[in-house]
Formats: structure tokens, C-alpha cells, sequence
């Protein structure tokens, strides 16, 4: 996992964070929470490095923990289906609803390889 630098600069107060980051290869993307040392505003980060150069890397800010929301969506959806599908036994043979494993980003990189990262999903 590369350790790569990130200048941030805090969007509350507008103080210049400099980070080191373990950086996981796609397609694993992990998850920061990043604090500012002058104010103390908490933001989310997604990132991920290029699996061919492993130098450059994207990441995804947010005041929002999406893997958390997007994780908690998911599973209320798998449990809409499961009570579904119990509801309908007895009635239909067979009900099944094709459920994504992953939810997943295409991306670039400046090294002109294109990738994609994952976000594992709930399952039934």
C-alpha cells in the first residue's frame, strides 16, 4: 500500500492540512476520516491509487461517511427483498431479485490507465 502525500485544505476554515496516506490499489478504495488541526471539522475521504503506476491516486471528499450510507441503503433494500420474498412464500415457487455484489467507479489516471474500485454490498 503506497504512503502517498495529500495537501488539504480545510473548506470550514480554510487551514492548509499536509497528510500522509496509506493508499490502498484498486480496485480496494479505503476510508479516512480526516480532522483539521486548526478547527477540528471532520471530513470523510475515499481513495484509491492507480493499480499501474501506483503513484498517482483519486479520492472523494464528503461531509458524509458514503460508504456507511451507501452500505446502510443497501442492506435496507436486501431486507425489503428478503420480506418480500417471505411474504410471496407459499405463493410463488420462486422469487429471486439479482442483487450487485459491489458498487463500482470507473476512473483515469494520468498515466492513461483506466480502472475501476469497488465498494462491497450486503447480500441476501
Amino acid at each position: 500500500m503506497p504512503e502517498l502525500p495529500l495537501k488539504y485544505f480545510c473548506y470550514v476554515c480554510g487551514h492548509q492540512n499536509d497528510l500522509m496516506l496509506n493508499i490502498p490499489v484498486a480496485p480496494e478504495m479505503s476510508r479516512e476520516e480526516i480532522t483539521c488541526s486548526n478547527c477540528n471539522d471532520v471530513t470523510n475521504l475515499l481513495l484509491t491509487s492507480c493499480p499501474e503506476c501506483k503513484e498517482a491516486f483519486k479520492y472523494f471528499l464528503s461531509d458524509l461517511d458514503f460508504p456507511h450510507e451507501l452500505t446502510t441503503l443497501a442492506e435496507v433494500y436486501v431486507k425489503l427483498i428478503r420480506g418480500i420474498e417471505k411474504s410471496l412464500s407459499g405463493v410463488v415457487e420462486e422469487f429471486k431479485v439479482p442483487l450487485p455484489k459491489r458498487w463500482s467507479i470507473r476512473l483515469d489516471c494520468q498515466c492513461g490507465k483506466a480502472y475501476t474500485v469497488e465498494i462491497p454490498l450486503p447480500q441476501l
